[in-house]
């Protein structure tokens, strides 16, 4: 239960901090532009039912071979893959590659901090 709730709290706040930095590193500078960061504010709401999905396989993966870390990492990366891919014109290769690490990052963060046999 203790996974759940961090990744339902935990995983869309940093994958907002994560849009916004894309964000910013695809533009090149802060834009003054408004709208492109309203994006960020809807990356917690929509990222709700991919954090618990992505918890889900945490679980699986603390009972398989494959670390944790890894493997949430990899499901984060996938579901922001295909969200890119629906998302962006399929020429913007680059951009679909990166914005895969929107989801992989705070994914492997989450299974860090989920950890049950953490060391104190």
């Amino acid at each position: 239960m203790k996974r759940f709730l961090i990744f339902l709290g935990l995983f869309p706040a940093l994958a907002a901090v994560s849009l916004a930095a894309w964000i910013s590193i695809q533009l090149w500078i802060l834009p003054d532009n408004p709208e492109a960061y309203k994006l960020v504010g809807w990356a917690y709401v929509v990222c709700a039912v991919p954090a618990l999905v992505i918890a889900f396989a945490d679980t699986v993966f603390r009972r398989s071979r494959i670390p944790a870390v890894i493997g949430t990492a990899l499901v984060g990366y996938a579901i922001a893959f295909a969200v890119a891919v629906w998302i962006f014109d399929s020429g913007l290769v680059q951009r679909i590659l990166t914005f895969g690490l929107i989801g992989a990052l705070p994914a492997a963060i989450c299974s860090r901090l989920s950890d049950e046999k953490r060391i104190t």
